[in-house]
């Protein structure tokens, strides 16, 4: 995805103890970047090739001052 006009970042963080899951936190220039990384056939391509018992779900952010 790194190689997708609009990535910017990406950090992966993975649960602390015996946790499995893991949270991919990427940043993209735009929601039409995003859509079109995950609409390509490279990713199409990947996520077939997921293993049955990976779960996923993708959400969209903004950030916000605090």
């Amino acid at each position: 995805m790194k190689a997708q006009p609009g990535f910017v970042s990406l950090q992966m963080h993975k649960g602390t103890g015996a946790s499995q899951l893991l949270m991919n936190v990427a940043v993209w220039e735009s929601t039409e970047a995003l859509a079109a990384a995950f609409g390509s056939a490279e990713f199409q391509r990947m996520a077939a090739e997921f293993p049955d018992d990976i779960v996923s779900y993708p959400h969209i952010f903004e950030q916000i001052d605090v």
